[in-house]
């Protein structure tokens, strides 16, 4: 795999031996690569020895993270949205889950979305970049844990928010877009789209201390607050507690729906009677259909699923 920025950062650790070394795995389709090369990588060169591996096609950030863990490296940054930082994210955990010595866990917001980094308060200012490389300050994360019981596929790690309903559509509906008009408005329209085609399914969920079964319009199970570019889906989520938080809007219509989207974009709680916030550290999903799960935006498999928290399973740059 094509790594980029190695003879540079060779010098770099001539002269500085003792500042922190970290791999920085970029997008390779980020529409801000040049600013990041441009602006965001001569900032941090000052401040930490860089090491900037590029994707070159889908799925490369999970076997650079992999990687990277091997190296020694005092973090692991993920340069993109919150996909790249999912797929850095599961590279590191693959095989590492029992590690104790993995390395810090960071973000550098070039995505359409960010909504981890709203929640982190990791900011796509060069300033605020730069001081937070300099300060390394961490915090320790949880981590989502997704298990499918009855299917071969592995495993699946998420640091946001994993859900089912309409969140998966919309996440396939973008991915089989294009980039015609740039990835925001592409998002926007899938989005919109999904509002006024998706059907409500049922779905049954399983927990030690509470059950719920309807059909749902969406179910999100939340380790940080946003999802869907600034959706406060999870208002009262908090990264660290050792809990989800889950929001499950069953039978809402369309217009209803919209018109609670407006209070959840400010970071308000939906009031609605078919829209419940519950808490779980472990929750079982299934379906009357196989439905899609995503995952930090990422389509991962199909229900059943059993998804697990990982109380503060890794050090996040923050």
């Amino acid at each position: 795999m094509p790594e980029v920025g190695h003879t540079f950062s060779e010098s770099i650790h001539q002269r500085k031996g003792s500042v922190r070394s970290v791999c920085i795995i970029l997008n390779g389709i980020s529409l801000r690569k040049k600013f990041f090369y441009a602006k965001v990588l001569p900032a941090l060169q000052d401040v930490v020895n860089a090491e900037v591996w590029e994707t070159r096609s889908k799925n490369d950030a999970v076997t650079l993270a992999a990687k990277a863990v091997g190296r020694s490296y005092d973090a692991v940054v993920a340069a993109g949205g919150d996909g790249t930082l999912h797929q850095v994210l599961n590279g590191m955990l693959k095989n590492h889950e029992q590690a104790v010595d993995l390395p810090v866990l960071g973000l550098i917001p070039l995505g359409s979305g960010n909504d981890f980094a709203r929640t982190i308060g990791v900011k796509r200012d060069v300033h605020d970049l730069k001081n937070l490389f300099s300060s390394f300050t961490t915090s320790a994360v949880d981590i989502g844990k997704i298990i499918f019981p009855e299917s071969s596929t592995p495993p699946r790690y998420f640091i946001n928010i994993a859900d089912v309903g309409m969140g998966p559509i919309v996440v396939e509906r973008l991915l089989n877009s294009g980039r015609a008009f740039g990835s925001l408005v592409a998002y926007y329209m899938a989005i919109i789209h999904t509002f006024f085609t998706y059907r409500t399914e049922s779905v049954k969920v399983q927990t030690s201390l509470w059950k719920w079964e309807g059909v749902i319009r969406s179910l999100a199970v939340a380790n940080g607050k946003f999802f869907g570019n600034g959706i406060g889906i999870a208002p009262d989520a908090v990264v660290d507690d050792g809990k989800f938080s889950c929001f499950i809007a069953g039978n809402v219509s369309v217009l209803d729906f919209i018109i609670q989207n407006g209070r959840l974009r400010k970071g308000k709680r939906a009031i609605h009677d078919e829209i419940e916030y519950r808490e779980a550290d472990i929750i079982e999903l299934s379906g009357v259909k196989p439905l899609a799960i995503e995952a930090d935006g990422e389509l991962v498999g199909k229900l059943p699923v059993r998804i697990e928290v990982l109380p503060k399973q890794l050090k996040f740059l923050c």
